[in-house]
């Protein structure tokens, strides 16, 4: 009961410690192990310690964590959208006559029907979508040579003719 009394003094000294600053404070040890903050001097067998209880700083404002504005808009002409160039595809045409189609470059050369001969290959850019028609249409000789993509990648999203 004494020590919660005692801690009850401590906590109260404590609180009114910036009132009490400009006075003394003394902190008596009793015999018995009990502590006692007071305002007046230890009585006779307590041993006394004087607390020294720094003033509070004083009041200050808080700091400012606003940012400041950043620099006034500069006014910048409106961008004009330039068109995406669409895809090109390939159309490649072989000395022996045919006509494919690639959604990537022809090769220089193909090897002729018995593997012996070899047949050279020009091609010439044109748009993805004239690509995409021709490989659909399929009737031209050398369609067997067009880039065609199986079900897998059609439904992977990898068909290039997709979305024309």
């Amino acid at each position: 009961m004494h020590r919660w009394l005692t801690g009850w003094l401590a906590l109260a000294l404590a609180g009114a410690a910036p009132a009490l600053s400009a006075q003394g404070v003394y902190r008596c040890d009793g015999a018995d192990g009990a502590i006692i903050f007071q305002d007046h001097a230890c009585a006779a067998g307590q041993r006394q310690r004087e607390v020294v209880i720094v003033a509070a700083p004083g009041w200050t404002p808080s700091p400012s964590y606003r940012v400041a504005d950043p620099a006034p808009a500069r006014r910048h002409r409106p961008r004009t959208r330039t068109a995406r160039a669409e895809p090109r595809s390939w159309q490649c045409r072989a000395s022996n006559g045919e006509v494919f189609h690639r959604h990537a470059r022809c090769p220089a050369t193909l090897r002729g029907a018995a593997g012996k001969t070899v047949i050279t290959v020009t091609a010439t850019p044109i748009t993805r979508r004239a690509a995409c028609r021709a490989i659909e249409r399929g009737h031209q000789r050398g369609h067997e040579r067009d880039e065609r993509v199986s079900s897998y990648q059609r439904n992977l999203g990898q068909d290039p003719c997709r979305w024309l």
